[in-house]
This record gives C-alpha cells, sequence and structure tokens, in this order.
C-alpha cells in the first residue's frame, strides 16, 4: 500500500472470506472465530489501516481499495466480507464500490446514521486531545469503559482488553471521515446483506441492523443473544452459526440468499 504496509493473517481453506475488525482493535479480534469458520472458509485477517502492525498511513477513505488490493494479491476474483463496527463500514463502502467483487456481505453492530438518527456519543475530541497530550493509558482506560467496549463472558473481556492495551493511537493523530454511506446507494445494493447486532448492543446500533435489513434489496437481520457490541467474541456459537451459514449459501451459486 502506498506509504506503509497493511498486514493479514491467514487461516482456513474454502471460500475466501475477509474479515474487518472495529475500531481500537485489530485482527485478533476473530480469534473466536478462527476454530469454527476456517473448517468452510479461507479467513483473511487484515490489521486495517492505522492498526495493529499495519504501518500504512490512516485512510478510512482508502481502505476498501485496501480490502481489493488484498483479494488480487491472493488472487480472488469474488469473496465474502465481514465487518465489525467501524469494519463494518469499510465493508459497505466495499458493497458500494465493487460489488461484483462481493459473493455475501455480513456486518455487525454498523453505525448508519444515514438510516436511524444518531443517538449514541463517542467523544473523539477527546480521544484525540488525550492521544495528542501522550495520554493513551487515560484514553484506552476511558474507551474500555465506554458502552461499545462493554463484554459479557470473562473470555471476551480477556481478549477485548489484550487487545485494547496495544491500541497506539495512530488513527487519532490523522483526520479522517469514514466514507458517506447515503440511504439511496444502500437501497440499490445488489448484494446479499446479513445485518447482525448484539441483543445488548446500544438501541441505535440495533436500530441500524434492522433498518439495513429494510432498505437492502437482498437483506437479512438477526439479532445475537447474549451478546453486546462485540458479538462476535461475546457469543462466537451463535455469531459463527449465524454468519457461516449465510456466507455458505452465498458461496454456493446455486442458492440465492433473500429475505
Amino acid at each position: 500500500m502506498a506509504g506503509g504496509k497493511v498486514l493479514f493473517a491467514l487461516a482456513g481453506e474454502g471460500p475466501p472470506l475477509i474479515l474487518l475488525h472495529g475500531w481500537t482493535l485489530d485482527h485478533r479480534m476473530w480469534q473466536p472465530q478462527v476454530a469454527a469458520l476456517a473448517k468452510d472458509f479461507l479467513l483473511v485477517m487484515p490489521d486495517r489501516r492505522g492498526c495493529g502492525g499495519s504501518t500504512a498511513p490512516p485512510d478510512l477513505g482508502q481502505e476498501a481499495a485496501d480490502v481489493i488490493t488484498i483479494a488480487d494479491f491472493l488472487g480472488f476474483d469474488r469473496f465474502g466480507l465481514l465487518g465489525l463496527s467501524q469494519g463494518a463500514v469499510v465493508a459497505l463502502d466495499v458493497a458500494r464500490k465493487f460489488s461484483s467483487r462481493l459473493a455475501g456481505l455480513v456486518v455487525s453492530g454498523a453505525p448508519l446514521p444515514c438510516l436511524v438518527t444518531r443517538d449514541e456519543t463517542i467523544d473523539l475530541d477527546r480521544y484525540r486531545a488525550m492521544a495528542a497530550a501522550g495520554d493513551m493509558a487515560s484514553m484506552r482506560a476511558e474507551w474500555a469503559r465506554h458502552q461499545l467496549m462493554r463484554t459479557h463472558t470473562p473470555e471476551a473481556r480477556a481478549l477485548a482488553m489484550a487487545i485494547l492495551e496495544d491500541y497506539h493511537g495512530r488513527d487519532l493523530q490523522f483526520a479522517s471521515e469514514p466514507p458517506g454511506l447515503p440511504r439511496e446507494v444502500l437501497e440499490h445494493l445488489p448484494v446479499p446483506v446479513l445485518a447482525l447486532a448484539g441483543e445488548h448492543d446500544t438501541p441505535w446500533r440495533r436500530e441500524c441492523a434492522a433498518a439495513l435489513a429494510d432498505c437492502a434489496p437482498r437483506g437479512r437481520h438477526n439479532l445475537i443473544a447474549r451478546a453486546g457490541h462485540l458479538a462476535n467474541c461475546d457469543n462466537p456459537k451463535d455469531f459463527n452459526t449465524l454468519a457461516g451459514s449465510f456466507l455458505q449459501t452465498c458461496a454456493d451459486p446455486s442458492k440465492r440468499p433473500s429475505r
């Protein structure tokens, strides 16, 4: 990538599936998916720009192209895509710009102010000020208490906190706006979409998931029981079953997912 590298981990074999992690996390957030999904898919788990071991400069507008660069490098004509939270926004941007490359799309906890008026607060200015002052310890501690980082099992908490401890805040040092996803774009997505949210995610994220499923022509919706925003970590069994079954259907050209 221009200006640096985007690193990724691989696991499994089968139809390719690229997984995009959320903000302040890295590819390790998908550890609860590897054992189950790697039996049926070739998992590609990047550290997105500004995250983990990747050195490419943070730029949310460039990340859809990064996904295609990774797919081209690995020789994928078509692939499945799964994104959580900020990674879900990137995944939807890929679907908007490169829909012919996607077999199916799963998004979890996607923030979609274009569909539902936002009533959830993330004080990025405060976090940026902490990062600029070199006080990443306070920034990480405060973010760890946010509802979006609230977990519901000891295993999920341990994994999320271990990854957050390594978050360096490089993306907070750059102005990078998320890609615009107007309603009219989502209303014309040609790919099958499964919109997920944890049952204990914020009300707004749950509403966004339902609204996306209603809006997308080939949209479907499920809530993950006993799970918060990091639904893949809180309840990996149900998350893996729903996402895996949907994406297996998408990968089979003889089947056509519908509502």
